[in-house]
């Protein structure tokens, strides 16, 4: 069974998100293990650049990859999939054994340094999500990407 780590930024602040985050959770356990970690965002309190905040949550979130994981950055620059091509994607990395472990940044993105710590980079969508937004389309398209691996009529 593949094992999924999803490392955020900051707290799920709004309510519809934490609930769809927990309803793809629960349809996501037969297919997967998922773990959904936060590292704190940094306060914006003060006078750091954006590059700062992004570093300092960049290191948060790089000290948090579970060790031996295959990194994948999501970042809006990144490789888009179609959903089919992200489940075979996803056999892929099922076949490779190893933990998968997608990384969302904050409000400002991911800074350099932890791009190129990813292995890949993958695009959700060419349009502007909400890093909230981001876990939440990212559950649904692992959620949509194992249930056409399974031979499901979801994806249709």
């Amino acid at each position: 069974m593949l094992n999924v780590t999803i490392l955020m930024v900051g707290k799920t602040r709004e309510a519809f998100i934490r609930e769809g985050l927990a309803f793809y959770q629960k349809r996501l356990r037969p297919f997967l293990q998922l773990s959904l970690h936060s590292v704190r965002a940094e306060k914006e309190e003060g006078k750091l650049p954006p590059e700062a905040i992004k570093a300092r949550e960049g290191e948060r979130l790089r000290a948090a990859i579970p060790p031996k994981s295959y990194v994948v950055a999501l970042d809006p620059r990144g490789k888009e999939l179609t959903t089919e091509e992200f489940a075979a994607w996803l056999t892929n990395r099922e076949e490779d054994a190893r933990p998968l472990a997608f990384l969302i940044g904050g409000h400002l993105g991911l800074d350099p340094v932890t791009l190129e710590t990813a292995r890949e980079r993958l695009a959700l969508s060419r349009l502007t999500l909400t890093h909230e937004l981001t876990r939440l389309v990212l559950l649904e398209q692992l959620y949509r990407a194992m249930t056409i691996k399974a031979g499901h009529p979801y994806h249709v």
